[in-house]
């Protein structure tokens, strides 16, 4: 077990990647098998088909939409499971009021509201 081999791969090897290396990566994935498909297609299938149209040649589409639509449903859940934290609220306006009344002893403003 050698400690400075920085090369030996981690179990943490995807979280150390940014976020658009991740995305980079599997967008790159998709794009060679989808190429793969278009050009491999054995003969034998008719490439003018409803089937292979739907299917292969607007997968990209598809996809889009389902990243869309996993974006969509991710924030709409995350609305739901938001929270109100009333003595956060409590302590901000507290802090407010405290500003007002310094700015007003400083002169920035004539009266506190």
């Amino acid at each position: 077990h050698t400690h400075g081999n920085t090369l030996a791969p981690t179990h943490h090897s995807l979280v150390a990647m940014l976020r658009y290396q991740i995305f980079l990566s599997y967008g790159a994935a998709f794009a060679a098998v989808w190429l793969g498909l278009l050009h491999a297609t054995p003969t034998s299938i008719d490439k003018e088909s409803s089937l292979f149209t739907i299917g292969i040649v607007y997968a990209p589409f598809w996809g889009i939409i389902a990243l869309g639509m996993y974006a969509a449903t991710c924030v709409f859940v995350g609305l739901l499971a938001f929270e109100d934290f009333p003595e956060a609220a409590a302590e901000i306006e507290k802090q407010v009021q405290e500003a007002k009344v310094e700015m007003k002893k400083r002169g920035v403003i004539r009266e506190v509201r």
